[in-house]
């Protein structure tokens, strides 16, 4: 249901106030300069010569409010303040592109130049800013002055009077520009900017859109990503599609672009979409997430475990490098794509939680042809199977079977443990005394094939004095039937 002027604001502003607080802008970067080229005069301000110019970052919503995108401007140099009048009347002067929109109404006026004091920018609109309507036009007027002011130096917050007054509505808000958030939101693209931009290339002008790199780093600020980051960003070309990643605390997030197929190879670069799969640094995880990485840390394995609204996919090999590149349903399963080259031991990544159950399939994309092939199924990685088909191991995995836990009971003891690689998966516990002799025996099937890690349950049953002895986990060889031993442990029966 629509509704118009200072009643829609009072009703939007409440909701949206909370994230506009939290998805907060970043101070201290300097303005940059246009990716090739100058940027535009400034059309709201004339520039006379000799006066000096510089650059300055503005932010304008896209043709569906979803994201806001940035243009650059030269005006005259000057302090914060200055440049901050700049930028707010930049804002009000609205886009040089067509098919961006004007963060403000119609008819909203700076009253006065901006203030900054104490690294706080006072900005008084007139009243016409009360007429801004819906929840998505008031974030995206929040934002668009939140990202462009957080480009000047010297400021850390933004706050805002309505004719003078700090109460009401917008009126007494304060924007955090520090600590920027991230706007992880799909991307809509616009085939018809698409053929303004390709037609100014093709006149000669912004010809740094014909550079996929160029594009990522100057419009990758979209999703809240600061200059810095971007510059750091890794971008991977393929024909005419290609891949940013961008890396923030930890986390490494990545965005896709398209060369305008229409154009060919003069065709300039957009932002197509953003991938909802998120790579993260060990140490940038949870506490219990890092808990459940170390217990795979040295063996071949993937598993996936649901944290909050996210699915946390790990892949692990002993030997060798693992890199997980997507993931997606297919079918009944949820196919988590894997590379070799350019990888690590270990690999963790993270989607959206999907809305249904599925079970989780890691595949190579490619057969691994290093190290990792001796220790994997050239299409698959083994995955955790426990005896009632979920759940997670409580202990680290390592070699080819590990003794979780050995529990002695009056003529009986119980042996847990996980175990692959075994013929048949038959695996076997032998009862050792002081002297190496065999005392009890038993053995069963774990609950997987070969390649995969399976929960196996043995219980002993024997009449032994108390004392301490030796447990075993195994296999007989194919070969001469010799004892192979894969997991030692030493129990007290009582």
């Amino acid at each position: 249901m629509k509704q118009t002027g200072r009643m829609a604001l009072k009703r939007a502003l409440p909701l949206m106030l909370a994230v506009a607080l939290a998805a907060s802008g970043c101070a201290g970067v300097s303005p940059q300069q246009a990716p090739e080229g100058e940027a535009p005069i400034s059309p709201s301000a004339q520039v006379e010569p000799p006066v000096k110019t510089q650059t300055v970052t503005v932010f304008y919503p896209d043709w569906q409010v979803q994201h806001l995108i940035p243009e650059q401007r030269q005006v005259s140099e000057g302090s914060a303040a200055e440049l901050a009048t700049r930028v707010v009347e930049e804002l009000l002067a609205g886009p040089a592109d067509p098919h961006l929109k004007r963060p403000f109404p119609e008819g909203v006026r700076l009253l006065e130049p901006v203030k900054v004091a104490d690294r706080v920018a006072t900005v008084n609109l007139s009243e016409e800013v009360s007429q801004v309507q819906g929840s998505a036009a008031v974030m995206a007027l929040i934002n668009s002055l939140r990202l462009s002011l957080s480009e000047i130096p010297g400021i850390e917050r933004v706050q805002l009077q309505v004719n003078g007054r700090s109460d009401g509505d917008l009126g007494g808000m304060v924007l955090e520009t520090m600590d920027r958030g991230l706007y992880l939101y799909p991307v809509l693209p616009n085939p018809e900017r698409t053929q303004y931009l390709q037609a100014r290339a093709d006149q000669g002008l912004d010809t740094w859109r014909l550079d996929p790199a160029k594009v990522a780093r100057f419009e990758g600020r979209m999703f809240g990503f600061t200059a810095a980051e971007l510059e750091q960003a890794a971008i991977r070309q393929d024909g005419g599609v290609a891949e940013a990643y961008v890396t923030r605390n930890g986390t490494t997030y990545a965005f896709t672009l398209v060369r305008n197929p229409a154009a060919g190879e003069n065709g300039v670069w957009t932002v197509e979409s953003l991938s909802p799969m998120q790579w993260h640094a060990y140490d940038s995880l949870p506490t219990d997430l890092r808990a459940w990485a170390d217990r795979y840390a040295e063996t071949t394995i993937g598993v996936a475990r649901a944290e909050l609204d996210r699915l946390y996919l790990l892949a692990s090999v002993e030997e060798g490098e693992v890199r997980i590149t997507s993931a997606g349903a297919e079918d009944e399963q949820f196919v988590v794509s894997l590379a070799e080259e350019g990888g690590k031991r270990i690999s963790i990544a993270s989607v959206p939680l999907p809305g249904t159950e599925l079970e989780p399939v890691f595949r190579w994309a490619s057969p691994p042809k290093g190290p990792a092939a001796r220790y994997t199924d050239p299409e698959i990685l083994p995955r955790l199977y426990t005896l009632d088909g979920a759940g997670q191991a409580s202990t680290k995995l390592t070699g080819d079977a590990v003794i979780a836990s050995a529990v002695s009971e009056p003529g009986r003891l119980t042996v847990n443990g996980y175990a692959r690689h075994l013929f048949e998966a038959n695996v076997v516990a032998r009862l050792l005394d002081g002297q190496g002799q065999e005392v009890a025996v038993g053995f069963t099937t774990a609950a997987a094939s070969m390649w995969n890690w399976g929960e196996f349950t043995i219980v002993l049953e024997h009449d032994l004095p108390p004392g301490e002895y030796r447990v075993e986990v195994g296999d007989y060889s194919m070969r001469d039937g010799a004892w192979q031993p894969r997991a030692v442990e030493y129990v007290t029966v009582r």
